[in-house]
């Protein structure tokens, strides 16, 4: 699998967004073939500032881009934090999930913080209710990658200090979202 962003203006809406987010699949036609032809994975991120960022914009690049090769990879820390509008998302976009961020805003990512709220980002620790997003990944029998993130500030370092300290925190997500699906089941 490869993950990447998205060319072209950010911002839009509606049949102009529609349009570009069709143009936009139809440019990356040569690559969807050569994934398809060597068998890997392009998941494109809802990243802030994109063409591919909005639920719409998701829905639409789903919809034009009819291949189990190309899909989203869906960052719920680009979007609004509300955990009914995540699920639904999930819901829609189905197979054409293909990758999962389990992160969310918390404070944000983009100005140095204190490590607990930088923390915020992690799962279990931010305001984030994961309970609605993890039911809705079981309700499409999502099987696909799902990866505990955040950024820290600056970026490039560790989460936290030492191996031991990131892979407890790591665990410490982990299970909460293990408890969010049993709640689920």
């Amino acid at each position: 699998m490869v993950i990447c962003g998205s060319r072209g203006p950010s911002g839009l809406a509606g049949s102009a967004l529609k349009a570009t987010v069709r143009d936009f699949a139809e440019k990356m036609k040569p690559q969807t073939a050569f994934a398809e032809e060597i068998g890997i994975i392009i998941g494109i991120e809802n990243h802030a500032n994109s063409l591919i960022q909005s639920p719409d914009s998701m829905r639409w690049l789903s919809e034009f881009v009819p291949s189990k090769h190309v899909g989203i990879a869906l960052a719920p820390y680009h979007l609004p934090q509300n955990p009914s509008l995540l699920a639904k998302l999930i819901e829609d976009l189905g197979n054409c999930l293909v990758h999962f961020y389990a992160w969310q805003h918390g404070m944000g990512c983009h100005k140095k913080l204190p490590k607990e709220q930088e923390l915020l980002q992690m799962p279990g620790r931010g305001k984030l209710n994961f309970v609605p997003v993890m039911a809705a990944l079981k309700k499409i029998n999502y099987n696909g990658w799902t990866e505990v993130f955040m950024h820290p500030v600056p970026r490039g370092i560790p989460i936290l200090p030492t191996a031991a300290e990131v892979t407890a925190q790591l665990n410490r997500s982990s299970r909460y979202l293990e408890e969010c699906l049993e709640k689920v089941s």
